[in-house]
């Protein structure tokens, strides 16, 4: 049987509440001190996930650290919980470990926890994408918009996800706006896309 893990952790303190009671009486701040000492949770078991060719069982392996928390402790350190939790989801079984929420985001994308633990990494990145993107097509049908006709804008265009929901929808939009922070990746996505589908995209980072 195929088996997979899936890391989540707590947005925040009320999030650490929902599974003890005793953080909703606590301030949050504490709350995230005790993280630092909780080790890594299996926090469900998946099974019976089944179709015409396979069945898999899966984990979904907890973090302890808050969204706050990954994006102001060292990243040193955040890596290393995050290591940490991956490998409970080595020795839970997993063959496959994908990166949920935050953990998919600081530091390179999950290239360094790869190279640490010994079962594949994924971002989910690519499903992401996959999602964002009908979902655009969908929401342009319901309302009777025609994607070639369409004014298409991708805020955050110059993230990993932005960037590759704005080179497909450049194949199907009239016109493409480019929104992001960084003028230099603006210009060489815009310069990437004008390559690739012969749309000359607008850019703007304010």
């Amino acid at each position: 049987m195929d088996t997979f893990a899936f890391m989540i952790h707590p947005l925040d303190a009320r999030d650490v509440a929902r599974k003890y009671r005793l953080a909703a009486k606590l301030p949050p701040r504490l709350v995230e001190r005790l993280l630092c000492w909780l080790p890594p949770v299996n926090t469900a078991h998946i099974t019976g996930v089944r179709s015409p060719y396979n069945e898999i069982e899966g984990w979904f392996v907890g973090c302890p650290l808050t969204s706050r928390q990954m994006l102001s402790l060292p990243l040193e350190y955040v890596l290393q919980r995050i290591v940490q939790t991956g490998r409970l989801a080595e020795r839970l079984g997993a063959k496959i470990l994908g990166l949920g929420a935050m953990t998919s985001v600081v530091g390179d994308a999950g290239i360094s926890v790869a190279k640490q633990l010994n079962i594949p990494v994924t971002t989910g990145n690519s499903y992401t994408v996959a999602t964002a993107v009908q979902g655009t097509r969908e929401a342009a049908r319901l309302m009777g918009v025609e994607l070639a006709r369409a004014h298409v804008a991708v805020v955050g265009a110059t993230g990993s996800i932005g960037a590759v929901c704005a080179r497909l929808l450049a194949r199907e939009a009239g016109r493409l706006t480019l929104i992001g922070r960084q003028p230099d990746k603006l210009e060489r996505l815009a310069h990437t896309i004008l390559h690739e589908s012969g749309l000359a995209a607008a850019l703007s980072n304010n």
